[in-house]
């Protein structure tokens, strides 16, 4: 499974809400394979995931909001450099799960995330705070 730097965040804090019903359902089923299968190995990436085979940006295995400053792709490698991991690494889920809970911070998360459409609503700083136990 591929799995995008800034969707380790997204995950903590995701509430249903998104584009359409498909890719909804495509999110959770993620999420559920993942908690329940933490051993799974996942490779970290810059592009299109396996999130994003439903979203609607994802045109012909290409995201059409990726390339400015700012971008996702950048939210990506920030999140991957916090958390000490490769564009292209195969990386365990739980091992993920540690390394956000050591290295990310809510200011680290807020810098990276500010301009997401999403981030507005608060729950991934929720999920977050959630997942350090607070």
């Amino acid at each position: 499974m591929d799995i995008r730097g800034h969707h380790f965040l997204c995950m903590l804090g995701f509430r249903g809400l998104g584009y359409d019903d498909v890719f909804i359902d495509n999110m959770y089923k993620i999420i559920r394979k993942l908690k329940n299968k933490q051993h799974m190995l996942i490779k970290a990436v810059d592009n299109v995931d396996n999130i994003c085979a439903m979203c609607p940006n994802n045109m012909d295995g290409e995201c059409r909001i990726e390339n400015y400053p700012g971008s996702v792709k950048e939210r990506d490698r920030a999140v991957l450099k916090i958390l000490g991991i490769k564009v292209g690494e195969a990386v365990r889920y739980r091992d993920v799960v540690n390394k956000i809970k050591e290295n990310m911070t809510e200011e680290r998360m807020t810098n990276i995330c500010k301009d997401c459409e999403w981030f507005s609503l608060g729950y991934c700083i929720e999920g977050f705070r959630k997942l350090k136990g607070g």
